[in-house]
Parts: structure tokens; C-alpha cells; sequence
């Protein structure tokens, strides 16, 4: 459970700020293997799974931005596919109706793809987001 400040209602706590990186990177974990055996759209499938949440909601552009953050260290960065799904679960865990998207730019040049989430169509990140890239596949 994550601790929150008084104030602003989605403000954290140092101790919830752990809380977070921890469990941002025990879903990171839990998604690379789930990737490993399973095609993607099973494993969004399997991520849609209500969980009781008693905590309060961080709002969904901020809380991108902190798993963004939180998996990103050092030289390490994470594929967008990974840190997309772990805020797609984060967000379920919310109560949020999230969707996982997977787009290739405007004029592909080669077989990367990107990935983002969006809630009612508004792109919430994770950083950078859509960045101009063209929907191919879309999970809710």
C-alpha cells in the first residue's frame, strides 16, 4: 500500500515512493516472464484482472511519469512494451479503464514499434507517449 501526504491527493510519501519503485519492478518481473511464455495479447488479458485497491488514485499522467522514472536507472531503460504493461496494470489496479496501444511511426523506417497507454483516447504515457506514432494494435 502506498502512503500518501496530505494535501495533494495523489502526493506520496517517501515511503510510498519505495513502495512504488517495488512494485513497479516485482509487475516488471512478473510481465518479462509472463512475455517469455505467452503471446502479448494474453498477457494484457492477464493483466486486466481486478484487484482489490484500497489506496488512493495517483493521476494517470503522473504516476506514467513515475514508472517511467522508476525504471529508469542509470544506463538501464526499459522497452516501452514493459513499462507500458506495468502502467496498464498499475492503472487497472486503480480502477482506470486503460488501454494498451502499439503504433509505428508516421513514416516506419524500421520494425520498431512503440507502445503507450490511453484512457478514454488521451494518451497518458508513459513518456514520450504516442510521439507521433500511427495505432496498429489496441488491447483494453
Amino acid at each position: 500500500m502506498f502512503v500518501y501526504v496530505t494535501g495533494r491527493s495523489d502526493a506520496l510519501t517517501p515511503g510510498g515512493k519505495v513502495a512504488l519503485v517495488l512494485s513497479t519492478w516485482r509487475l516488471y518481473g512478473v510481465i518479462r516472464l509472463r512475455l517469455r511464455g505467452q503471446p502479448l495479447p494474453a498477457v494484457v488479458e492477464s493483466l486486466r484482472t481486478p484487484v482489490p485497491n484500497p489506496r488512493r488514485p495517483v493521476r494517470p499522467v503522473r504516476l506514467g511519469r513515475m514508472v517511467h522514472r522508476s525504471l529508469t536507472i542509470g544506463p538501464l531503460r526499459t522497452r516501452c512494451l514493459f513499462t507500458s504493461l506495468v502502467l496498464f496494470r498499475l492503472l487497472r489496479q486503480q480502477g482506470e479503464q486503460p488501454e494498451f496501444v502499439v503504433g509505428l511511426p508516421a513514416r516506419p523506417e524500421d520494425k520498431d514499434a512503440h507502445a503507450w497507454i490511453e484512457i478514454e483516447g488521451v494518451d497518458v504515457g508513459p513518456p514520450p507517449g504516442r510521439s507521433g506514432h500511427q495505432e496498429i494494435a489496441r488491447y483494453g
